[in-house]
């Protein structure tokens, strides 16, 4: 147990990275643009195997938005089966929401949907974000005419027509808590085309939606330019008052504007036949269907309209703002010039948009329209695919491209990177750079890095990896991006090759105060990240018999209280596991040492060395037989958590802001936990109402915590941490057992209960939690692409993903510093984008 605290680095290292090129190192340019990397005499078939995750219904592009959080809430929270048939480590029957900067297809089963629901603009960009052999699974669900938003699809060789498929929506859902419908039997039908169109009606047809599955692609392109017809005419209407009147209803417009509506339809028939009659897929078959006459196109605008909410709706003149060029900019172009003059629809939008709006728009409508980006027009922005070594998910890197392109080469060059941290993100990072060919040394203060023998505690994880509760979890992490990246960190622990083994997904049980609104956690919870309940008392014993769950903590007076009493709520997350921290830690610098890395023990580091130009060229440290020297770096890496933010790495307040969260664990071992009671403490128990949290490992250890439990993210503004502030010298046995008896009795566990009674031996930790200020991860380069930074809570959750895309970035960066790249800018992955040291400069 480590009670003393270092001057400089408490639990700090210093890993030490030579790059040397390779013939079994490389990294390959597909033709694809998907980039892909392979490490020391290693192959894709030997890292990944079928405990990976599956999503069977498939994945969801935009979950965000109201069309997409409503078909995500659709597939995934239907119903709320028992919980003792749902505990289980896949997620049959559950689609997964795609986060901003994962390849879409790499996380879901193959032939699965992966709905798109995106404005039309970025259908483009999301198919060739996709992962290629998964694009013919895409549903493309978004306001689009097929001939000029989605072409594209027929310009890849091999691609087939139906092997894709489009939707043109007749229904609108309200953002709320729970996204609810805007539907009737009277609206229009939504019609869809293509290799999904079954599932996707089936899953709108048991909610009432209207639906036709279309037998052509000139079917959908004539309702697409019909609700085309409507989403340019009824918002211009609609907005066409004076400065100080309320905008109009679709169905005033109907009731008494109608006449102006007709003269609309008139002016722009033609371009709806026009439009209606383009072809867009390489085998457009089927009857040939005329759009109809001017009566018919304001039948259906009615019909739609009238279907909304009865017509008590005004469509947003700001989201239409946004979308004028795919809208009304579309009917425009397809205009003569001699229309110009006279136009009443150029006319309404001079008058709805103002003066400035109109203007840019009339720029957009003379510029040449290119229907899709074309191949030799390069942009200096590049998204590349990126796959994991370690795990097969692919991510979305950003690289800045010069003008003559890139050349990857490192030939006759050899750099090296030292990394300061060798807790689980340091030794993280350290494994997956020395998987890329390259050669690492790792240098820590301490002196117990790598195992004398086959135990487990003979190693020194770092001091706040060993004191971590090491829960992976990722619920009440916001915001939604930041539970988003937790989730992928468990997919992560679940792929893989080296570290799959370790965990125990043993599922959470975890009590809550109930909310003060009747709002089912369930239906809002559980579309993201899986959640049942709230349970009741007998389905919360069936999950787990060791606790006596009719109690709810103690009262002010220090009594226990029925459940009943402190309105509590009991919540299943399935999903969630626990990881030996040690053990984890152990296996990377294991295999890493087996990679080629060395280690070299009892290292302080005094700082950084930087050239006439202030550039950093290496680091100052000092061991047992060496005053001081200097090693030559390329690049600096700081992992060192809580201790990371000092002057001495380079690095202070403008880069990185730290809390001070301490915390404090308590180990005990019965020999009850593995002889007698096997499925007794078989889940992570947490409750929230007492403050105490406690989990079982495999050899029996039971871990147990008081005060609050921080998860991270933007709780952390909101939250005080209850962990009791100790000095080290009052970290002692006693303290330990107070923290047991406490739990014990506010969870009324049977074990603790008798553990509490005898003298078993125990342990407490106490560490301060590398909690960046606004309690999100901190990863990253300072300044330059000569300083990195990887600090965050949730590190036990995060370290493998993190630890994988850090040292990409940072190895993809020593290219960037080679004579030979032209200079082309390190590739960034876009996921981290909200994460980087430049949010703390404002």
């Amino acid at each position: 147990m480590m009670i003393s605290l270092s001057p400089l680095l408490l639990g700090a290292a210093c890993a030490i990275v030579t790059l040397k090129v390779n013939a079994w190192s490389y990294m390959s340019t597909l033709s694809s643009g998907e980039h892909r990397c392979f490490g020391r005499r290693t192959t894709a078939a030997k890292f990944f195997s079928d405990s990976r995750s599956c999503y069977d219904k498939g994945e969801v592009v935009g979950s965000t938005g109201s069309i997409g959080s409503y078909i995500l809430h659709n597939l995934n929270c239907r119903n709320n089966p028992d919980p003792k048939s749902l505990f289980d480590q896949s997620q049959q029957g559950r689609a997964f929401p795609t986060p901003r900067g994962l390849s879409p297809g790499c996380i879901s089963c193959t032939d699965s949907p992966i709905y798109a629901c995106v404005p039309s603009s970025s259908a483009r960009a999301v198919w060739e974000a996709t992962m290629p052999h998964r694009r013919k699974d895409l549903v493309f669900l978004c306001n689009c005419v097929p001939s000029r938003h989605l072409n594209f699809l027929t310009e890849q060789r091999g691609e087939i027509s139906d092997e894709f498929t489009v939707a043109i929506l007749h229904f609108g859902v309200s953002k709320e808590t729970v996204p609810k419908l805007n539907c009737s039997p009277q609206s229009p039908p939504t019609v869809i085309y293509g290799k999904h169109a079954r599932v996707l009606a089936k899953l709108l047809e048991r909610d009432g939606v209207p639906v036709i599955i279309a037998t052509s692609a000139q079917e959908l392109q004539v309702a697409a330019v019909k609700k085309l017809a409507w989403s340019c005419l009824m918002w211009l209407l609609c907005h066409d008052v004076g400065c100080n009147d309320l905008p109009l209803t679709v169905r005033d417009i109907h009731a008494t504007h109608s006449n102006k509506l007709r003269n609309l339809v008139e002016e722009i028939m033609p371009m709806l036949k026009s439009l209606s009659t383009e072809q867009w897929t390489t085998n457009q078959q089927g009857s040939f269907r005329l759009i109809g006459s001017t009566q018919d196109i304001m039948n259906y605008l009615e019909t739609y309209s009238m279907s909304i909410s009865g017509g008590n709706v005004t469509p947003s003149r700001d989201l239409a703002l946004r979308e004028i060029d795919e809208r009304n900019g579309l009917i425009a172009s397809l205009m003569n010039k001699s229309q110009n003059d006279d136009s009443y629809h150029l006319e309404l939008i001079r008058r709805v948009t103002g003066e400035d709006w109109s203007k840019k728009f009339m720029e957009l409508r003379a510029a040449p329209r290119i229907s899709s980006v074309n191949n030799s027009d390069k942009r200096r922005l590049d998204m590349k695919r990126t796959r994991c070594v370690v795990s097969d998910m692919t991510f979305l890197s950003r690289t800045k491209l010069p003008e003559t392109g890139t050349v990857l080469s490192l030939q006759n060059c050899s750099k090296s990177v030292v990394v300061i941290g060798s807790g689980i993100i340091g030794s993280s990072m350290a494994y997956h750079l020395s998987l890329r060919g390259v050669n690492v040394t790792i240098m820590d203060t301490k002196t117990n890095l790598l195992p004398n023998n086959s135990t487990i505690d003979d190693i020194d994880p770092g001091t706040a990896t060993s004191s971590s509760f090491a829960w992976l979890n990722a619920n009440d992490k916001a915001p939604l991006s930041y539970m988003q990246l937790n989730i992928l960190g468990m997919e992560m622990w679940r792929r893989h090759h080296l570290l799959k083994k370790f965990p125990i997904w043993s599922g959470s049980l975890i009590r809550k105060q109930r909310k003060e609104q009747n709002v089912s956690t369930t239906d809002t919870s559980s579309t993201y990240y899986r959640c049942i309940g709230p349970l009741s008392l007998e389905q919360a014993s069936r999950l787990e018999p060791g606790i006596d769950w009719s109690y709810g903590g103690f009262n002010t007076e220090g009594k226990l209280m029925e459940l009943s009493e402190t309105e509590g709520e009991l919540f299943f997350y399935p999903q969630e596991g626990h990881v030996h921290p040690t053990e984890a830690v152990k296996a990377l610098r294991v295999a890493a040492q087996g990679n080629g890395v060395s280690f070299k023990k009892g290292v302080e580091i005094h700082g950084l060395v930087r050239d006439e130009k202030g550039n950093i060229i290496g680091v100052k440290y000092s061991d047992s037989s060496t005053k001081e020297e200097v090693f030559e770096a390329e690049v600096v890496i700081v992992a060192a958590g809580s201790n990371s933010s000092t002057p001495v790495l380079g690095i202070d307040s403008r880069h990185l802001q730290l809390k001070h969260e301490p915390g404090m664990l308590t180990y005990t071992k019965s020999p009850h936990s593995i002889k007698e009671d096997r499925d007794v403490l078989r889940r992570i128990v947490v409750d929230t109402i007492s403050q105490s949290h406690m989990l079982r490992r495999s050899d029996g250890t039971l871990v147990i915590g008081g005060g609050q439990l921080i998860v991270g993210g933007n709780a952390v503004r909101e939250q005080t941490s209850h962990t009791e502030v100790v000095e080290p010298s009052e970290i002692d046995e006693n303290i330990g057992r107070a923290m047991l008896r406490k739990t014990a009795r506010s969870l009324r566990s049977f074990e603790l209960q008798r553990i509490e009674s005898d003298a078993y031996s125990l342990q407490v930790t106490r560490a301060n939690r590398p909690m960046p200020s606004d309690g999100l991860p901190t990863v990253g380069f300072i300044d330059s692409d000569r300083l990195y930074v990887a600090v965050t809570h949730s590190g036990i959750t995060l370290g493998p993903l993190l630890g994988e895309l850090a040292a990409f970035e940072v190895w993809d960066s020593l290219f960037h510093q080679d004579g030979h790249t032209h200079n082309r800018q390190p590739s960034l992955f876009q996921i981290l984008d909200d994460y980087r040291p430049s949010r703390f400069k404002t």
